[in-house]
Order: C-alpha cells, then structure tokens, then sequence
C-alpha cells in the first residue's frame, strides 16, 4: 500500500483537542506523509471523523473501508508498539507492511510527554461503543 484517500477531517492529523485547522473533505495523502515527524516520537497521524478510507498501491489495488458512525483513521509502517519504543524518529523502522488503527475515540494530545496532560474535556473514559465496519478489496 502506498495512498491513502479518505472522507472526513483533513488534510492535516486531528485529534479531539486539535481540530481547528482541519475541515470535512476528501483527502489523499501517501502513507508516508501521513506521520507527523514530533523529535520525540509519540502517537500522531490520525485523522478524525473518517467515514470511509481506500489504502491502494500504485496499480490503485488496495482495500476500501466504511465505517458508521465515523471513526478516527491511522496508517503506518510500523506498530504502535515500535512507536512507543522510539527514542528518536530515526529508531522508527519501515516494516513489510502497512499497520491501520481505527479508533471509535480518542485521547486528546496533552499526555505529559513534552508538556501539560489532556485537559479535562478531552479525555477519553472507558465506556461501551459500538461501530460498523464494512471492508472491500478495491
């Protein structure tokens, strides 16, 4: 997989306390540009209120995904589990493959890595949700 185009917050990463310089549209990007480059590496890249993505290689082959209610899109080459290891962004290795984390919510960005926690209207509880998600071979 090499793109991602998606329906929903863009073209920039949006998390529930960072959207204000997004807008509801229809976005391509390669997956590579989808990261955001933090010195410290840490969790970026999602984008918000997605309702359907297609991740396609460069013979625009590739998985379509549809999601209801909309949920939060991230794609990359590594796992999250590589990410939290990072000390750097130069530790984060390419794999084989592409990774894709569909969220129904999310954490607001302050997490006390390089400055204040979530503020309190951005937290995320633990509570139930439920989601629809439809996948199809493009």
């Amino acid at each position: 997989m090499d793109t991602v185009d998606w329906f929903g917050l863009g073209p920039g990463e949006a998390y529930p306390d960072t959207s204000e310089a997004v807008r509801v549209g229809r976005f391509s990007a390669a997956i590579d540009e989808m990261q955001t480059p933090y010195v410290y590496p840490q969790e970026n890249g999602s984008r918000r209120q997605v309702r359907e993505a297609r991740l396609v290689d460069v013979t625009n082959r590739g998985l379509h995904v549809m999601a209801s209610p909309a949920v939060a899109l991230t794609v990359r080459r590594w796992t999250s589990e590589d990410l939290a290891a990072a000390r750097h962004t130069t530790d984060l290795r390419a794999r084989d493959r592409v990774f894709v984390t569909i969220d129904a919510s999310q954490h607001g960005v302050g997490s006390s890595s390089c400055g204040p926690g979530t503020q309190p209207g951005y937290r995320l509880d633990a509570r139930p949700a439920a989601l629809t998600l439809t996948f199809r071979p493009v």
